[in-house]
């Protein structure tokens, strides 16, 4: 081959290869470049500062009571990514009927509305919060959501709560007129009234009726009309008779006789003493003035006849 032609061709690859090398080398370096730059550190006073923010934890976030009663939630607080001490405002979101306090989670009558935060404790801060209903509300039974908040300018952060509130069963027995004493002559029927109130705050179900008597003879007997409710809605009473037959043999005196109320899942009870005294039947009061009139007569008839003598 010709020499000259040789060269030729060599010089023509040789360029061809640095055309090619350089179309490669050019991207790889850009890219070894740019990130080069994304991984070297910032420059002196522009570090990058941690997010600042605050947590709100607690271990018992649903409670169950009943209804009147009040909930209250142990809250731990910790602020985090911050270089400076910050307070923090609290609130507290509660349902219709029911109003808050915030406590610190140490000592008791104390109130507050804020809370000073150190950032990166290695323990929370704590607080409590109560939540009740007001006084003249019985809240209806269900599920209830609270909401805590806590913020600091543009620093917030919240935690759900539930309050469960169960329906509280409870009935009440009174007289109509207040008294708690009655009259019952023995062996008679004797009637008087009680009335039963439902001022709980669910229905209530199956009520039934039992007396028991203290040193009472036997024989008494004690009945109740009717003997049995299925059922006494929410606020409202009923008037239950009652029949208090002592015995024909009972010695006339006071006797304490105690009357109870009970549903059938023992949810609601009461009970009413009421002292019975106890009369004996007329027919005998005049059996006993015969008797007196009888030995009268015998004695002025044998004063008689002695005087005669």
């Amino acid at each position: 081959m010709n020499r000259p032609r040789v060269i030729y061709y060599l010089i023509c690859f040789a360029l061809l290869s640095t055309i090619l090398g350089g179309l490669v080398a050019q991207p790889t370096a850009l890219a070894v470049s740019e990130g080069i730059t994304n991984l070297s550190p910032p420059p002196p006073g522009q570090e990058l500062s941690p997010t600042e923010e605050i947590n709100l934890t607690t271990q018992y976030p649903v409670l169950s009571s009943y209804a009147g009663a009040y909930f209250s939630y142990s809250i731990e607080l910790q602020y985090k990514g911050g270089e400076e001490p910050r307070v923090f405002d609290l609130k507290v979101d509660v349902p219709d009927g029911f109003n808050y306090t915030i406590a610190p989670g140490y000592g008791e009558g104390t109130e507050i509305g804020a809370i000073r935060l150190e950032p990166d404790k290695s323990y929370p801060d704590t607080i409590n919060v109560t939540v009740r209903p007001y006084l003249w509300l019985v809240p209806e039974p269900g599920e209830y959501k609270i909401t805590v908040r806590a913020s600091s300018d543009d620093i917030e952060n919240s935690i759900e709560l539930k309050a469960i509130v169960n329906a509280a069963h409870s009935l009440e027995l009174k007289t109509p007129s207040g008294r708690l004493n009655v009259e019952a002559t023995s062996g008679d029927d004797n009637y008087f009234s009680i009335v039963i109130i439902n001022n709980g705050s669910a229905e209530l179900e199956n009520v039934s009726f039992v007396s028991k008597a203290k040193d009472r003879p036997s024989g008494w007997s004690i009945t109740f009309n009717p003997e049995e409710i299925s059922s006494l809605p929410l606020g409202s009473q009923r008037e239950i008779e009652v029949n208090i037959k002592p015995s024909g043999k009972t010695i006339a005196g006071d006797y304490m006789v105690t009357m109870e109320a009970e549903t059938e899942s023992n949810y609601a009870w009461d009970n009413l003493e009421v002292r019975v005294t106890a009369l004996t039947p007329t027919i005998w009061g005049w059996v006993g003035v015969g008797i007196v009139i009888v030995v009268i007569v015998g004695l002025m008839l044998m004063f008689m006849r002695l005087g005669r003598r």
